[in-house]
Order: C-alpha cells, then sequence, then structure tokens
C-alpha cells in the first residue's frame, strides 16, 4: 500500500469548532475589520485592522455572531495600540508562510457544504483568494515552494485529518503562480481497516521519485479477500501529468468503489 507517512513537527488541526487560546498570537484574516468596543455590531470602532496584522487574543467573549453560515465567537484581542473585540470568523484559524509569500485561511458554510477560503499575499496592498469545498471537517495547512514546477511559485496543502475508517484522509493542492491562487488538485486517501483502500498520491518534480516538469500520479485499489490466508487484491495505476497554467492534463478521472 502506497504510504505517505511523514516525521517532524506535529500538525495544527484546524475545523468549525477551533478556538483561540488566551494570549495566543494570531492574525488577521479580514481586511478593514473593524475593532469594536464591545462584542457587537453595533458598538463603537476603535480602529480598522489589516489583512495578515499580528493580535493576541485576550479571552474569549460569551457573545455569538452567525458569518457566513457558521455561529462565531467573539474575542476581546489587543494591538500594538488598542483593546476591543473582533469577530472569531474574521481572524486566521492559522498562518503559513514560504519565503515572501502569507497564506491565512478561514471558514465558512453554505448548508451542510464546508469550505476554506486561502488568502495568499506578497504584500499587505493586494491578496488573492480561492475557495474549496472540504470533504473533511478537520485539516491543516502546509505551504512550500514550487517542487520544481518552474511555472509556479508556491504550493499550499490542505491536509485532512482522518480518524476513524472510512473519512476521507486526503487534501488539496493549490499553487500559487504569482498571478492567481488556483485549485489544482483533489486528492483521496480512504480506508476501511485492511478490508478495503483507495489511495491517491501526487508526487512534484523534486521530491523523491519525481520527474524532472512532470507531476507522478499513483492510485492503489485494494481489498482483502480472506484473512486467515492473507487474500489481498490489488490494482495500481501510475499517470505522468503535467500543469499547463490553468489545470493539470490528462485529467485523471477515477471511480472510488
Amino acid at each position: 500500500m502506497i504510504s505517505n507517512l511523514v516525521f517532524g513537527q506535529e500538525p495544527k488541526y484546524l475545523s468549525e469548532n477551533y478556538e483561540f487560546k488566551n494570549g495566543e498570537i494570531v492574525y488577521m484574516f479580514g481586511n478593514d475589520v473593524k475593532l469594536r468596543d464591545q462584542p457587537n455590531t453595533e458598538s463603537d470602532v476603535l480602529s480598522l485592522l489589516k489583512i495578515g496584522e499580528q493580535i493576541e487574543i485576550i479571552e474569549k467573549s460569551d457573545s455569538k455572531m452567525k458569518f457566513e453560515g457558521i455561529e462565531s465567537p467573539w474575542y476581546k484581542i489587543k494591538t500594538k495600540e488598542k483593546v476591543g473585540f473582533v469577530l472569531g470568523s474574521l481572524i486566521s484559524l492559522d498562518r503559513v508562510v514560504n519565503g515572501e509569500l502569507t497564506y491565512l485561511v478561514s471558514l465558512k458554510k453554505d448548508g451542510l457544504k464546508t469550505f476554506l477560503k486561502t488568502r495568499v499575499f506578497e504584500n499587505e496592498l493586494e491578496f488573492k483568494e480561492s475557495i474549496s469545498q472540504l470533504l473533511t471537517g478537520e485539516f491543516s495547512i502546509e505551504a512550500t515552494g514550487n517542487k520544481g514546477l518552474e511555472n509556479i511559485k508556491s504550493i499550499f496543502e490542505i491536509d485532512y485529518l482522518a480518524e476513524s475508517c472510512g473519512v476521507n484522509g486526503g487534501g488539496i493542492y493549490l499553487f500559487y503562480d504569482g498571478t492567481d491562487l488556483i485549485k489544482a488538485i483533489d486528492y483521496t486517501q480512504v480506508a476501511d481497516a485492511d478490508a478495503y483502500w483507495f489511495i491517491e498520491e501526487y508526487i512534484f518534480p523534486s521530491e523523491k521519485n519525481g520527474v524532472k516538469g512532470k507531476i507522478v500520479y499513483n492510485c492503489e485499489v485494494g481489498e482483502t479477500k480472506e484473512y486467515e490466508t492473507q487474500w489481498n487484491e490489488s490494482k495500481t495505476t501510475r499517470r505522468i501529468l503535467e500543469w499547463n497554467g490553468k489545470e493539470i492534463f490528462p485529467k485523471i478521472e477515477t471511480e472510488k468503489e
């Protein structure tokens, strides 16, 4: 079975229920966010907070407000000069940096569907945004260089957390080419214990077993026919793909049993 085990720093897993901790240093997702005197939209505006601006969480208030489909608490926060309140949904759940690029994320919901809003900027004057539907509720984020793909600047990965059988532990890759932040790849990694598995992976040029200028696609689908005799059957697929500046081609069509 294909394995993507990586040892290193423990990832920070995010979800709709994620809450900021007292004393935590965080960053604004929204731009020109109104810092309020009280935890509501009727109170006085103390200042405007810029995207990426660093703030410190003092405490979570008891007040909440629905914003883009999510019930979000107001937080008492501290900037360099003032203390006030901002809505949690306007604070980035996490921040990752790659060189001069800063990535920020926030969630929104439409009915039962959850979406991740990702923003990237090199300076605070302009940012690019991509919105991706999430197929698993918990996830972590990571930003890297272009991994050997010469026509993009950075790769942003949304990595799903699968804590139980049958949950998608795959994720999403976004490509930033210096102009646009593009959703490039959805990949699936699902297993039902050792009874069945469907594992996709994408290998970039600078990674182990990578191919210069190409993206390697591997997929393994398997099942256990009989446990006593360790009868397993699996099918593997390997494709060499390219990025044309807008999408991956040839397009991968899979049937998840």
